[in-house]
């Protein structure tokens, strides 16, 4: 019998990815192999070391007023990061806010979005919630790039933003720049921004400290702390962009009126120091990247998934060979096996799981071993 706090197959039913997995996390008190999450695991460690350093005896002068411009201390490492101005960053609570910011003040009246597709559902859904009307552009099949034809096609008179991920999420392929200054052109030409969530683009060395604003003014970068270094406890995130396009951002909505003047003054201790958590992360991918391409190798060669592993990151986004309604899989595996994989139904892509790979490498192992048993009792039980 079901525990009634552990999440019920139902919850497979949910709208959205974002309702999922919340309703997902408050229901899981029993082991489980968890293979869903998308960010790097947290260095607590470190964490608490910058925690100590800021409060733990005298008070850090990083500990400054927000109100206005965000943590000035924030806002210079971020400036010295990316080789760009003071003018040009605006500091937000994490990239969803970041990413809200700039949808309500260029759809103050409604108009039209373009997003890609497969994508995080929570980017069509903010723009939906600002009254836009939102199309989308397809990633194609295996590579996930993006056609620059094809989203010139979807542009229309009214259309205010394109929003793209980079790296994709859910596949976690990278658009380089030549591709990103493709699609630049095409939108220059209309005269329509886009909106880059660069949460995970920290992973890929050359885009490390070249974010998408750097490209053309065009382009407006969101990101933060949370994927790549596991630091969403500080929810510290960014907009990078022209300085014209960022002032009527901030006088739209009168900047970031949420930000936390106590995490934003151990932010900028990590910012100022991110060599230790860039350590991390490293280390981790170090450990877990050759346990995911093995057990890839193998599920592939037992014919059960298909799809390239992405070069960077730590998200794998596998057809599942034979599966067309991977909502219902991933709801029977958790039922029977007690794994957890994000269906690709939340992304816009059915057939599709995301699997996450950036937290135990002990766990991963044991959980991969468990799905690639799983999906092959599925396929003599369920799909005979």
């Amino acid at each position: 019998m079901r525990r009634k706090s552990e999440p019920a197959a139902s919850l497979f039913d949910e709208p959205d990815y974002t309702t999922w997995i919340r309703n997902m996390l408050r229901g899981l008190q029993q082991p489980a192999h968890v293979l869903f999450d998308s960010s790097v695991r947290e260095p607590t460690e470190l964490l608490l070391e910058k925690s100590r350093l800021a409060f733990g005896g005298k008070l850090t002068d990083r500990y400054q007023g927000v109100f206005v411009d965000g943590n000035p201390f924030v806002v210079d490492a971020l400036a010295k990061r990316y080789s760009v101005s003071h003018e040009q960053i605006l500091c937000t609570t994490g990239a969803t806010s970041g990413m809200g910011l700039v949808m309500k003040a260029h759809l103050q009246r409604g108009g039209h979005v373009i997003c890609e597709t497969p994508c995080f559902d929570l980017l069509p859904l903010l723009a939906t919630e600002c009254g836009a009307d939102v199309d989308f552009v397809q990633r194609k099949p295996g590579s996930f790039t993006i056609a620059p034809e094809d989203l010139a096609k979807l542009i229309r008179r009214d259309t205010r933003l394109i929003v793209l991920t980079n790296l994709h999420n859910p596949s976690g392929v990278l658009l380089d720049e030549d591709a990103m200054r493709a699609l630049g052109a095409v939108a220059r030409k209309a005269g329509i921004p886009i909106l880059v969530d660069e949460v995970y683009a920290d992973f890929a060395p050359d885009h490390r400290h070249r974010p998408a604003a750097l490209l053309g003014d065009e382009f407006i970068t969101v990101s933060s702390l949370t994927k790549v270094f596991g630091l969403s406890a500080l929810k510290c995130g960014w907009v990078i962009g022209d300085p014209a396009r960022l002032q009527t951002i901030r006088a739209a909505h009168h900047g970031e009126l949420g930000i936390s003047r106590v995490s934003h003054a151990i932010a900028a201790l990590v910012l100022e120091d991110i060599e230790p958590f860039e350590t991390h992360w490293c280390t981790v991918l170090a450990q877990n990247r050759p346990v995911l391409e093995w057990h890839q190798k193998n599920m592939r060669a037992e014919n059960l998934i298909a799809g390239d592993l992405p070069a960077y990151g730590c998200v794998y986004f596998p057809e599942v060979v034979g599966v067309a309604d991977t909502r219902t899989l991933a709801a029977w595996l958790w039922e029977t096996h007690r794994i957890l994989v994000a269906p690709g139904e939340y992304f816009g892509l059915n057939g599709s799981v995301r699997i996450g790979f950036g937290g135990k490498a002990d766990a991963l192992d044991r959980g991969l071993t468990e799905l690639t048993k799983a999906l092959h009792q599925y396929r003599t039980t369920q799909l005979t």
